[in-house]
C-alpha cells in the first residue's frame, strides 16, 4: 500500500451534518436521555469482534458527504475479486480521527474504499496476541458465520454474507510487526446499475 497522493476534506455541509448529528444528543430532553440510558442499559453489548462496528459510514456513502478528512492511498487488490463494473476504487484512510475499535483494539490499515464516488467497501485488520490469535479467529468466524449466509471457513480464512454485505477476513501477519492479525475487507453487494444502487 503506497502513501497518499492528495487530501480530502469534507464539503461545509457534510461537516455541518455531523456537528448537527453530535450535538443533537446533547440537545435531548432529560426524558429523552434517561430513556436512552435506560434501553442502553438492557441492551446487551456487541461482541468486541462484531465487523459492524468498522462500519463508521453506511454503504453507499457519496465521498463529497463524508464527514471526516480523508488520505488518498493506493491499494491494490485481485481483480477477480472484484465484482464487475467496480474496479475503478479509490481508495482512503483517515485524517485526524480516530479507527473504530476492533476486538478490543484500535484498527489498523482501516481504509474506506469508493467506486463511482460511493462507498463500497471498507477494509482493516488488527493485530492480536500470538498465544490467543487462532482461537479468537476461529470464535469470531463461527458467530460471523451463524449470522450470515457462510461460504468458506478455513483455519486462516473466514468468509460469509450478511444480507448484502461480504466478509473477507483471513488470519495474517501484521504489516507492521510480525504479530498476528486479522484483516478483513467488507464489501457492498448491493446491485448498481448505470451508478445508482438499486
Amino acid at each position: 500500500m503506497a502513501r497518499a497522493h492528495r487530501g480530502f476534506a469534507p464539503t461545509p455541509a457534510a461537516a455541518a451534518c455531523a456537528l448537527a448529528m453530535l450535538t443533537g444528543c446533547a440537545s435531548s430532553s432529560p426524558g429523552e436521555q434517561a430513556s436512552v440510558r435506560g434501553s442502553t442499559a438492557a441492551a446487551t453489548p456487541a461482541p468486541a469482534d462484531d465487523w459492524h462496528t468498522l462500519l463508521m459510514l453506511p454503504f453507499g456513502t457519496l465521498l463529497r458527504d463524508v464527514p471526516f478528512r480523508l488520505d488518498e492511498v493506493v491499494v491494490f487488490h485481485d481483480s477477480a475479486s472484484i465484482p464487475a463494473g467496480r474496479e475503478d476504487h479509490e481508495c482512503y484512510t483517515l485524517q485526524d480521527t480516530a479507527p473504530p475499535r476492533w476486538f478490543g483494539r484500535p484498527a489498523e490499515g482501516y481504509s474506506l474504499c469508493f467506486s463511482a464516488d460511493r462507498l463500497n467497501r471498507i477494509e482493516a485488520s488488527v493485530s492480536l496476541p500470538a498465544e490467543s490469535a487462532s482461537a479468537q479467529f476461529a470464535a469470531a468466524c463461527a458467530r460471523w458465520q451463524r449470522t450470515g449466509l457462510p461460504r468458506l471457513a478455513d483455519p486462516d480464512r473466514c468468509e460469509t454474507q450478511d444480507g448484502t454485505t461480504e466478509l473477507d477476513a483471513r488470519l495474517t501477519l501484521s504489516e507492521t510487526s510480525a504479530a498476528p492479525a486479522i484483516s478483513i475487507a467488507l464489501i457492498d453487494q448491493t446491485p448498481v446499475r448505470d451508478g445508482v444502487r438499486e
